[in-house]
């Protein structure tokens, strides 16, 4: 198993990848996705199960503001993490007013490989400080007012919306690089989801200019609910002598549509 094809796949459900607080500062305000919801994912290399991805939000307080955290965690099975294990941690800290990220913050543990980086966005002065945790290392970002992360432009693509042959542009911030990242509605099909039945979805395929988060030789592709929730349920990447992908599993959380399955 090609050690890229597996980061590939995790940093791709990290693109599209709590506990609330007895008392908060101040009201909190409704978003396009119920706060609170998790999403479970199962990976695949091949036909080969190969581990789990989790992407969750919830509600918390910085300074006395509310603030929306995501949070997205990637593992290895036990079998597959004998010969390479992975437990990555990606956390987005965003305003939910505006959606735009306050702090990101990784730590990626694959392998022999160790990494831990932070970044804190000033939009106000079209800066961002991205620093390597535990080193001297730091570099100051020029960004554009609108630039993410690719957590909190995962959540923003789902409030958005796509259309087929529509094309979206994003800034996007990866690591210590600012990048432009365009988003193309392809077809609408019905895919079946486990738990959940056959579902209208609309099939998009991200494009950038960078490898890692995307692709560079290769192609991604997200299937988005046709609903109001508008959750990825599938996620496939084409690599070199692999195709890797997420399915959906499970959507728990708040809410009283279909996604939240009820009790018996």
């Amino acid at each position: 198993m090609k050690r890229s094809s597996i980061k590939i796949l995790l940093s791709v459900v990290a693109l599209f990848l709590a506990a609330l607080p007895s008392c908060l500062a101040e009201e909190k305000k409704e978003l396009w996705f119920p706060v609170g919801e998790t999403m479970e994912y199962k990976l695949y290399w091949g036909i080969i199960p190969v581990g789990r991805a989790e992407l969750r939000t919830f509600w918390d307080t910085l300074d006395g503001t509310n603030v929306v955290v995501i949070r997205a965690t990637a593992r290895t099975t036990a079998v597959v993490a004998a010969l390479y294990p992975v437990e990555d941690v990606i956390e987005s800290t965003v305003n939910p007013e505006t959606f735009l990220p306050i702090k990101y913050t990784q730590h990626l543990r694959e392998g022999r490989h160790k990494r831990d980086d932070e970044v804190l966005f000033d939009h106000e002065k079209g800066e961002a400080i991205w620093k390597k945790v535990g080193r001297e290392q730091t570099k100051t970002i020029a960004i554009d007012k609108d630039t993410r992360d690719v957590l909190a432009l995962t959540y923003i693509m789902r409030g958005v919306g796509f259309d087929v042959g529509k094309k979206q542009g994003f800034k996007v911030l990866v690591d210590d690089k600012l990048y432009q990242l365009d988003v193309e509605g392809i077809k609408r099909e019905k895919r079946k989801v486990a738990g959940y039945g056959k579902l209208k979805c609309l099939e998009v395929e991200p494009k950038a200019t960078f490898g890692g988060i995307f692709v560079r030789k290769g192609k991604v592709r997200l299937w988005f609910s046709e609903d109001d929730r508008k959750v990825c349920v599938r996620m496939t990447g084409k690599v070199p002598l692999a195709h890797v992908k997420a399915v959906l599993k499970k959507v728990s959380g708040p809410g009283d549509d279909f996604w939240v399955k009820k009790e018996e």
